[in-house]
């Protein structure tokens, strides 16, 4: 079985034509229907359904794609292996959560030193962006602690500070002692999957408060944009909302200590091969938190100590 023939397969997939997967790839459409039947052959059963408006994968094409995706992948992984580590060329597809603030400083310490290493990102709640890497759609993501997944590697990241957040104009929260008295508002908050809405459905049950009224939005922007019209409050971090309440615009409050502190680390599968390009992503992550570390910057008090 060559490469050659799963890449072939692939675009026969992708594109549901061997007219079209022939015409992307600049073979003639013989040869890649050959390629096709031969490959069938060596494995030893059909892989597509083949009707009169292209071909869809069955169950074992399905199967064979799943497994010429990490070939791909491993290929790719082989040939930025052997690039000059100074040089790097090549991409990386990372998730994060949207709240991690950290990660622009990161980008900016890796794209200084690696100017030629594209990085796409993805946003999503931590379930969704564990979901991805475990599907070789992603290289690795931000995701926050617990990730109780033993095929994921998990590189600690950053640690935040959660807040409860309310406008400013809220009424009566300038004679407010705790953020225990805000408890009765609505509740504004990321999609499930979400470790903030976790932590807050933690700290509820411990309240004794059942069936809080909760809003969901999909982006940081909009759910601020609704705590500070007065909708309700929200949980995010610390660093993230400072630059809020300087503005005079929402009003921050600290939490119990049980559900204060959220780690966010960096995942990514512990069976996938680790190029260089990703190797030094890592070490630029790793390099970052010694930094913070050092400057106290946004770390659990613990990390001075280890």
């Amino acid at each position: 079985m060559e490469v050659e023939d799963i890449r072939i397969f692939m675009a026969v997939a992708e594109y549901g034509s061997v007219s079209l997967a022939a015409d992307k790839l600049g073979y003639v459409q013989p040869n890649v229907t050959a390629r096709i039947r031969s490959l069938e052959r060596k494995i030893g059963h059909p892989l597509f359904h083949r009707h009169r408006r292209g071909m869809t994968l069955n169950v074992e094409g399905r199967k064979l794609l799943t497994y010429g995706e990490q070939m791909m992948r491993l290929m790719d992984e082989i040939e930025k292996a052997f690039q000059n580590e100074r040089n790097l060329v090549g991409s990386l597809c990372i998730g994060l959560v949207e709240t991690v603030v950290g990660f622009p400083e990161i980008i900016s310490s890796y794209h200084n030193k690696h100017k030629n290493v594209d990085i796409s990102l993805v946003s999503g709640v931590s379930t969704q962006l564990i979901e991805k890497v475990l599907k070789f759609q992603l290289d690795g993501a931000f995701v926050a602690e617990p990730v109780n997944v033993s095929m994921l590697d998990q590189i600690p990241a950053f640690d935040e500070e959660i807040v409860l957040v309310c406008s400013a104009n809220e009424k009566g929260t300038q004679q407010l002692q705790s953020a225990r008295e805000l408890l009765h508002l609505p509740f504004i908050l990321f999609n499930e999957g979400c470790q903030y809405r976790e932590r807050l459905q933690q700290w509820l049950k411990e309240e004794q408060i059942v069936s809080p009224k909760i809003m969901e939005f999909a982006t940081l922007e909009t759910i601020m944009g609704a705590v500070i019209s007065g909708l309700g409050v929200t949980l995010i971090a610390r660093s993230l909302a400072e630059r809020y309440e300087r503005e005079g615009v929402v009003q921050l409050f600290s939490i119990p200590e049980p559900y204060r502190d959220l780690r966010i680390v960096y995942v990514r599968r512990s069976d996938s091969y680790l190029g260089v390009t990703e190797r030094e992503f890592i070490k630029t992550i790793s390099e970052v938190r010694e930094r913070k570390i050092r400057n106290n910057q946004t770390v659990f008090r613990k990390d001075l100590f280890i």
